[in-house]
């Protein structure tokens, strides 16, 4: 049965951008049973190819979609978000424009609408929430959720913006819901929406989508949302799906523990970091010390300790930090995985700068060369090594973006 699908699963892994996993292809399968009504699968392909199948195209298509979420997750990055870049934003005193493509149950577009009351942006600020999926927009569109999903959301916001109703969760107050809209929409689809007032959008989230894209997708999507952007806009990814290849319309922004992304702007180019073809790793082991001296020393005025150096898995994370900056402003690919490189010869359980190499030779279609990255960084992960990186993901979700990766990548 499984060969007789394939074609079908060909169709859903193209028009949705994503490389299927088994889960995902046991879902289309049982989706597909459902559809076909003894029919062959040659008619029934040919029945979703066209117009009269779009519905239940759009049905199938659903069953790929991940619907696992929170409000308020990730906090470190929405922290960074809120301060700068809602606030200032708030401060030009005109109605904002937010977008999350990819919103699943409604998590993400009820933590913007929370961000932008407490930046104290205009009251006719919205918030657009897409999904592939026509059963999660639905859903999304009650902006109800469970106790377990707000068990992030700070308690003064919980008392004073959710209502409890029977049986049924909790529900954002009508105030706030007012100023959310939904709408199906495919990420690897023209056209893309538009603010409800036109123009372009002040903030595009894009949070752990892409992980599930192929290379050729991530690129093509980048650059539609790029074109949504108003120009002084932001567009933020998860930390699982930075831009590692130089773009012409997007540049990085690293704000607190963060990284955004942002249309390129004519400007000069920044010489406070070098590149890090400069950087020389670290010696393995520390120079030899010189011997004590056999008498005592001299006693001298007490004077303030020296800041101890910093160790070499220190300074691997910090390189890191520079390279995902200077990847999406220029720096040529070779340099990037140059730089990557040498975090890692520093910091070796750095699972989140191997996840990254993993993600730029995937890029350039080094399959094998990923898939090694991918499996070491998985590796690392779940032999409780990994070091924590304050601005990437925990090791809960990044062990889940190595496992999209082997899958996407047959490995």
């Amino acid at each position: 049965m499984a060969d007789d699908l394939e074609p079908l699963f060909e169709l859903v892994s193209r028009r949705s951008g994503s490389a299927l996993s088994k889960q995902q292809r046991d879902r289309v399968t049982q989706a597909v049973e459902a559809l076909r009504g003894g029919r062959p699968v040659g008619a029934l392909l040919e029945h979703l190819e066209s117009r009269r199948g779009a519905k239940d195209l759009v049905g199938l298509l659903s069953a790929v979609s991940v619907h696992k979420t929170d409000l308020f997750r990730d906090e470190a990055q929405l922290e960074a978000l809120e301060e700068h870049v809602l606030k200032p934003l708030a401060r030009t005193g005109r109605p904002l424009s937010l977008w999350s493509a990819g919103c699943s149950t409604g998590e993400e577009v009820a933590t913007l609408l929370l961000l932008l009351e407490r930046a104290q942006a205009d009251a006719r600020s919205t918030v657009l929430g897409t999904d592939l999926s026509t059963m999660a927009v639905e859903r999304a569109r009650l902006l109800t959720f469970s106790g377990e999903a707000l068990r992030r959301v700070p308690v003064g916001l919980r008392e004073r913006f959710f209502f409890k109703e029977s049986g049924a969760g909790f529900t954002l107050r009508p105030e706030l819901a007012a100023r959310a809209r939904f709408q199906q929409h495919n990420l690897v689809e023209q056209p893309y929406p538009l603010p409800e007032r036109g123009g372009a959008f002040d903030v595009i989230v894009c949070r752990n989508v892409l992980i599930y894209f192929t290379p050729e997708a991530t690129d093509r999507t980048l650059g539609w949302l790029a074109e949504r952007l108003a120009p002084d806009g932001t567009l933020v990814l998860s930390a699982a799906e930075p831009v590692l290849k130089p773009r012409e319309d997007l540049e990085t922004r690293r704000v607190g523990g963060a990284f955004f992304y942002e249309p390129t702007r004519r400007r000069e180019p920044s010489v406070s970091s070098p590149p890090p073809s400069s950087l020389t790793p670290r010696p393995s082991a520390p120079a030899p010390r010189p011997s004590a001296p056999m008498s005592a020393p001299t006693p001298r005025p007490s004077a303030p300790s020296p800041a101890a150096p910093p160790t070499p898995e220190q300074e691997g994370e910090q390189l890191f930090a520079l390279v995902l900056e200077w990847a999406a402003a220029g720096q040529d690919d070779d340099e990037t995985a140059q730089g990557l490189r040498k975090a890692l010869y520093l910091a070796p359980n750095l699972a989140a700068a191997r996840y990254c190499l993993g993600r730029l030779l995937e890029q350039r279609g080094l399959r094998n060369d990923a898939l090694t990255e991918y499996r070491r960084a998985l590796a690392v992960l779940q032999g409780g090594r990994a070091m924590p990186t304050p601005f990437f993901l925990n090791p809960e979700r990044l062990t889940a973006a190595c496992r999209a990766a082997l899958v996407r990548l047959g490995g």
